[in-house]
């Protein structure tokens, strides 16, 4: 531990780097001596006086800070919808005050800034009544929501599109799909947005593939007509390419590089000594937050069984203890609950969300879990502080990650408050060049308008040619009156190319509309339309070997009534597998068959059979509507399956909301609960700490 004398003698030498015009360097020795102190309490006058002058406001101490920098902490306090007052750093407090006179505005500030805050501040200080924000995860929906439920109590908070009961505030976060696909119900209930907030906006440019940007197109371009102010969030960009784009109509971009954490990149692969298995083992041996970033589910597998090779049990720890037991009975073998007895999880975009949240929620725990392996699922979408950040591949999937995915994930380690100092280790070289300028490039693109959307005359000439080209192919298929009826309907899911394949399926001479009525048979036997629709190539769930997808959907639907591990063992497949056919299931497949119920329903209107309760099964896996969605909030559909045994709630009411059901919980304590649970034998370890933080997410 240092000293005053240490700490004055410290200060001494910042100023004077600070005062040959390094600000740079001085900056990161501030954040070094911070680390190394650790314990606020012991800042003198002097050092709070120094972290003034880098406009790090947060962290001075204003007890021992000397009267006119406590003055100033007083100036920069605001209210971010919490019991206290937080003090904003000096960019932050600058931003702030451009929103609040009313300018819409892109930001792109490092990681570590702490963009939330003013989200926050915003609705705090504003009161606005309808705000949507434009998350690019489930994984950042769900703690965006978490967060926000806590502190604003008299608003409503609507996350999923079966919440169509709205009041008079309201706080919509969204994946851009559930944006656009929530557009038509905002559009008919005349609701205006005062703030249209938009996350990770770098996710706009077409170097992502067609799945990331062009939904986030589509939902921008529908709901800035809407908004009375907009602010759109981005990290590391010096420049906007195409700044004019109707993306960016009437926006100002400001570039702020103001880091609050100092980010330490080890680059690892430079050693020609190194070896990956070796120096994982050294980092997470050191006992601190570590987050290991892997390009795919399988090197996060390969990954876990090094360190569980390799790591002896000293203490084990009884909670996560439960945890792999509860897994391995609901859930199966899993190399998860391995993992987690040596305090080590797992996050990837296809595991079940309510398994992802508490693993996180783990991970911020003081002494649980120690270390999170993970795709860009993670590490692209949730504010988790770690001391250390591995990047063990340098791919995204099959691509290289792109500047901006790099950025975003090395600004994972460091964190206001947590970690002064963040560890970065390379374990490939990213091909990384910081001397570059990074462009974000905005240019809107075809395929982020569907086929029946109404074209804005401000959208660029080019882009309008070739959307009226492919409607101009779907006239040819079913004429000029038709397709005038399909641009009234809501909105198509799939590209031109599957919507062709769509229509000329029910074209088809051997094609009989009465095929659907056997849907709505619980037999899945007798489900002959399935076989039809294997003809199109995105009906398949690739990579999980050479078993037919028909057979698999068939079983997939005693999701609800069979055992998890039965299932999955009469689906001879593993849960890896599982995972991802389930999650094609309720995406891919579903937005198929929503498809074709809005197709046939144009091409043959007099004998038409509405699906739509069918294409609702697919697209929640099977399971009960609010069960699926409960997952979100953070409660297993195993806990569900026993409330419904146990008659607390009749998951099977098909009449049964979100809303009524969360009201029910919110009547109920988490003790209640669990005594439900125990009075019928239908308790597990590990059960108390699913319920309690899933009533935490509920604000309770």
């Amino acid at each position: 531990m240092l000293t005053s004398e240490q700490i004055f003698d410290k200060c001494v030498e910042i100023y004077k780097i600070l005062n040959n015009n390094k600000e740079a360097e001085a900056k990161e020795e501030l954040l070094y001596l911070l680390d190394e102190i650790q314990d606020k309490a012991l800042y003198p006058p002097i050092l709070n006086h120094l972290i003034r002058q880098f406009g790090l406001y947060p962290y001075m101490n204003q007890d021992t800070s000397i009267l006119e920098d406590r003055f100033l902490l007083e100036c920069f306090k605001t209210d971010i919808g919490e019991d206290e007052p937080k003090v904003l750093h000096r960019e932050q407090s600058r931003v702030l005050k451009r929103l609040l006179s009313n300018e819409s505005l892109i930001l792109s500030a490092p990681t570590s800034f702490g963009k939330s805050f003013i989200i926050d501040a915003l609705i705090a200080m504003k009161k606005p009544n309808n705000i949507l924000i434009i998350v690019p995860t489930i994984s950042l929906l769900d703690e965006a929501r978490r967060r926000l439920v806590k502190k604003f109590y008299n608003y409503d908070i609507i996350t999923t599109t079966q919440q169509t009961d709205l009041k008079n505030n309201n706080i919509f976060i969204f994946s851009p799909e559930r944006a656009v696909e929530y557009f038509s119900f905002i559009n008919k209930e005349n609701i205006r947005l005062d703030f249209f907030i938009v996350d990770e906006f770098y996710k706009i440019s077409k170097d992502y593939e067609k799945e990331r940007f062009a939904p986030l197109q589509n939902a921008i371009l529908k709901y800035m007509g809407i908004s009375d102010q907009r602010y759109y969030i981005c990290p590391n960009i010096d420049k906007i390419k195409n700044e004019n784009s109707i993306l960016c109509k009437g926006m100002k971009f400001e570039c702020l590089d103001f880091n609050t954490v100092f980010i330490h990149i080890n680059k690892c692969y430079k050693n020609k000594d190194f070896k990956k298995e070796e120096k994982i083992l050294e980092i997470v041996k050191k006992d601190e937050k570590t987050l290991v970033y892997t390009q795919s589910q399988s090197n996060i597998k390969k990954v876990c069984e090094i360190l569980v090779e390799n790591t002896i049990i000293e203490n084990s720890n009884a909670l996560l203890e439960n945890f792999a037991k509860w897994l391995s009975k609901y859930y199966g073998e899993h190399y998860l609950n391995d993992t987690l007895k040596i305090g080590v999880g797992i996050h990837h975009g296809r595991l079940h969300r309510c398994l992802s949240q508490l693993q996180v929620r783990l991970f911020e725990g003081k002494d649980l879990l120690k270390t999170i392996v993970s795709t860009s699922s993670l590490i692209e979408g949730v504010n988790i502080p770690a001391k250390n950040l591995i990047l063990w591949d340098k791919r995204n999937g099959t691509k290289n990650i792109n500047h901006f995915t790099y950025k975003n994930i090395i600004g994972r380690s460091g964190r206001m408050f947590k970690y002064f100092i963040g560890e970065v280790y390379l374990f490939e070289s990213p091909n990384e060049d910081d001397n570059q300028e990074k462009i974000l490039d905005v240019e809107i693109k075809s395929e982020s308008l569907s086929i029946n959307d109404e074209i804005n005359n401000e959208i660029p000439d080019n882009i309008q040619t070739e959307v009226k080209n492919n409607q101009r192919e779907i006239i040819k298929l079913i004429g000029r009156d038709k397709f005038d009826l399909l641009k009234k309907e809501t909105l198509l899911k799939n590209d031109l190319e599957v919507i062709i394949k769509i229509i000329q399926i029910l074209q088809s001479e051997d094609f009989n509309s009465e095929i659907f009525t056997y849907l709505f048979n619980d037999e899945p036997d007798t489900w002959y339309i399935l076989s039809k629709i294997a003809s199109i190539g995105e009906f398949h769930c690739k990579n999980i070997g050479d078993i037919n997808t028909v057979e698999l959907v068939k079983k997939l639907s005693q999701n609800w009534t069979k055992p998890l591990p039965k299932l999955i063992k009469d689906m001879g497949i593993d849960l890896d597998d599982f995972f991802k056919f389930e999650n094609h299931v309720a995406f891919k497949i579903a937005s198929l068959f929503s498809d074709i119920n809005t197709l046939q329903k144009i091409l043959y209107p007099e004998k038409a059979i509405d699906i739509s309760s069918f294409v609702t099964k697919l697209s929640n896996a099977f399971l009960p509507s609010v069960v699926y969605t409960l997952e979100e909030f953070g409660l297993p559909r195993i806990v569900s399956k026993k409330l419904h045994k146990c008659g607390f709630i009749d998951f099977e009411n098909k009449d049964l909301t979100i809303e009524q059901v969360l009201d029910n919980f919110k009547e109920n304590t988490a003790d209640n609960i669990i005594n439900k649970l125990k009075e019928k034998n239908l308790y597990d370890d590990f059960e108390d700490y699913i319920l309690n933080y899933f009533y935490e997410g509920l604000g309770q």
